[in-house]
């Protein structure tokens, strides 16, 4: 019982650094652009922030694959918390995914900021893709 409220406790503590990055005008894709374009540059990336191309900038990849992250590291904290409970798949990503669309409903009153449909689909992907890496993981372990 120790374990299930550690977990918790980090499941919390996880959606409390999702609520900050939200928060945070650092945090805008106006903000993160800057840096993400200064790092590319200064690896040598050919950088691809042309308004032609926006939707294959540097920004875009790095911010979308943060929020596939993000929300697969929640959902696996919930699943954590949760198994070995019957549903514990279903509802770690239902947690996730409702977390994500309560997340982007906050957003959209952040300066700079915008709610959108299609990241609270990526969060939800995200946590999928984490439970199914964990469900292939527990088989695979079990044989």
């Amino acid at each position: 019982m120790k374990n299930k409220w550690l977990w918790w406790g980090l499941v919390f503590l996880w959606c409390g650094l999702i609520y900050y990055f939200t928060e945070s005008p650092a945090f805008t894709g106006e903000n993160t652009a800057k840096v993400i374009d200064d790092i590319a540059q200064y690896l040598g990336l050919e950088t691809m922030n042309n308004k032609d191309t926006r939707f294959f900038s540097w920004n875009f990849i790095v911010r979308k694959f943060a929020h596939l992250s993000e929300f697969g590291i929640l959902a696996f904290l919930v699943w954590k918390a949760m198994s070995p409970h019957r549903f514990a798949y279903i509802a770690a990503w239902s947690f996730a995914t409702v977390y994500a669309a309560t997340d982007e409903w906050h957003q959209s009153f952040q300066p700079g900021r915008s709610a959108l449909v299609s990241d609270v689909m990526i969060d939800s992907v995200g946590a999928a893709l984490a439970l199914l890496f964990v469900h292939i993981y527990w088989r695979l372990k079990r044989s």
